[in-house]
């Protein structure tokens, strides 16, 4: 029998006595894709973390792992840290906190040697960049420079980087479109013997696993083989997981146009990434802007929001020219954490839209009101008092949902909103979006989640298709926008 590449046994991870993860238990075959699957707060990233001793002190974490230099208890973390790279590589869900801010992307990736005292392999990065699709110049820049999918390309470049038998990843697809994530996928795997992927994504998980774990409260609760997936034969409680993000498309829109463009065009860092678009969004329309991973959707709606200049064209906002008003425009973004003041507790990051007028309200409503826009996006557990640095990703984004319920904004400008949440949160947070229609926000949705767009946008737009711009499909017929006098 083929030794495994990885084995686990008696994992369990507590805090304060209150277990997080109870009695896990797998093995990892060579050449094996194995998928962790669960809701969010079951316990999927601690499971990771707990294998790389990458846990507070906090925790209390039972079990021991064998890898492939012999057994080690997962109570020892330093052992556990020393296995990094060479015998473990990890790729992190959010890839901009993966990456120091003030350092360039080159040295996060060439981090993977020196860590380990070796010199940085050219050729070996220049293999990884032709893999997953990234210009080998660009790693000069900083992480700001880049977008979410690119970036957590570099961060699997660094994770694959020494060829470790075993690669852990968490969500390491959650920034990218459809196709880019099979070009991942098959990079982690052509990186790696063995791969573990934490995801959400049930579609990707039936194109890639081999094998598949559902956790529930702490559990191991199913097991499905890649025969059961293709066949549909799934467990029922994993049917139950795929069962659980039915989402339905908001009211058919009229009303005042909230934004036009016209002969709009996109550029960054001198490059033209998009040209030539034109655009009319109503009061209650939702537009979907899909594409490939870094043609231009983040920036396109920071050029939408006024926050960057277009290269061309003409914006208007409430049908006028001018820069957009305090509250009109509400910019969720794609990294959730970083748009949160670190030093304010979520009560007060939440209830920030009641602090200015006209929507001022006095401080015990503004609190009541944060508690119950978390409690509607699914955080009602979350204490208010909590710091953003406790929050996960998926978290962290129905915070920034949970902000813009109570801004009552006329545009919201959505980057990928829902890339962290698993399906049950996925189907929450578009309910949450489409209230917000329904209440006359006109929103501009970018995903790399084709289906979710399908479903849920009146209308989408397709970016950076064959180097000619936007190209318009629509998704579903939508009431004609009928401007008011």
């Amino acid at each position: 029998m083929t030794e495994a590449l990885l084995s686990v046994a008696g994992l369990s991870v507590s805090y304060g006595g209150i277990p997080v993860l109870r009695d896990i238990a797998f093995d990892l075959a060579p050449g094996e894709t194995l998928a962790i699957l669960g809701l969010s707060g079951c316990g999927k990233s601690t499971l990771l973390r707990a294998l790389l001793g990458l846990l507070p002190p906090s925790a209390h974490v039972e079990g021991t792992a064998r890898t492939a230099s012999g057994p080690v208890r997962l109570a020892d973390r330093a052992a556990l840290r020393q296995r990094l790279g060479r015998e473990i590589g990890f790729v992190a869900q959010n890839p901009f906190d993966a990456c120091a801010p003030l350092r360039r992307v080159r040295a996060h990736v060439e981090e993977a040697w020196r860590a380990h005292g070796l010199p940085p392999d050219a050729a070996r990065i220049a293999g990884l960049c032709a893999q997953l699709g990234l210009d080998p110049a660009t790693l000069d820049r900083h992480p700001h420079e880049w977008s979410g999918g690119m970036l957590q390309r570099a961060n699997i470049a660094a994770a694959v980087a020494l060829a470790p038998p075993v690669v852990l990843a968490d969500e390491p697809t959650s920034a990218v479109d459809a196709e880019t994530a099979d070009a991942v996928m098959a990079c982690l795997r052509a990186g790696a013997p063995g791969t573990v992927v934490v995801s959400h994504d049930l579609p990707l998980v039936q194109r890639i696993a081999d094998r598949v774990l559902l956790i529930e409260d702490g559990r191991i609760a199913a097991v499905a083989a890649r025969a059961d997936l293709a066949a549909d034969r799934l467990p029922p409680a994993l049917r139950a997981f795929r069962q659980a993000g039915a989402v339905a498309r908001p009211a058919a829109p009229g009303g005042e146009v909230v934004l036009a463009a016209s002969g709009l065009a996109v550029a960054r860092g001198g490059l033209r990434l998009i040209e030539g678009l034109d655009l009319a969004l109503c009061r209650g329309e939702v537009i979907g802007i899909a594409g490939r991973s870094g043609t231009g959707k983040s920036t396109l709606l920071a050029v939408l929001a006024g926050a960057l200049p277009p290269a061309a064209g003409v914006i208007r906002r409430s049908g006028a020219l001018r820069p957009p008003q305090r509250g009109e425009v509400l910019s969720l973004f794609q990294d959730s954490l970083s748009s949160m003041n670190r030093r304010w507790p979520l009560s007060r990051i939440v209830a920030e839209p009641l602090t200015v007028a006209p929507r001022r309200v006095p401080g015990r409503a503004r609190r009541d009101a944060a508690v119950g826009a978390l409690a509607a996006f699914g955080l009602g557990h979350l204490d208010p008092g909590l710091r953003p640095e406790h929050l996960s990703f998926g978290q962290a984004q129905r915070v920034t949902l949970a902000r813009a319920s109570l801004a009552g904004p006329a545009l919201v400008l959505a980057d990928e909103p829902t890339s962290a949440l698993d399906p049950r949160q996925k189907a929450r947070a578009l309910d949450g979006l489409a209230r917000l229609a329904e209440a006359g926000a006109g929103i501009v949705l970018v995903s790399h989640d084709r289906a979710l767009l399908d479903t849920f946008c009146h209308r989408t737009l397709l970016v950076g298709w064959s180097g000619q711009g936007p190209a318009p499909e629509r998704s579903a017929p939508a009431a004609p926008c009928r401007p008011r006098a």
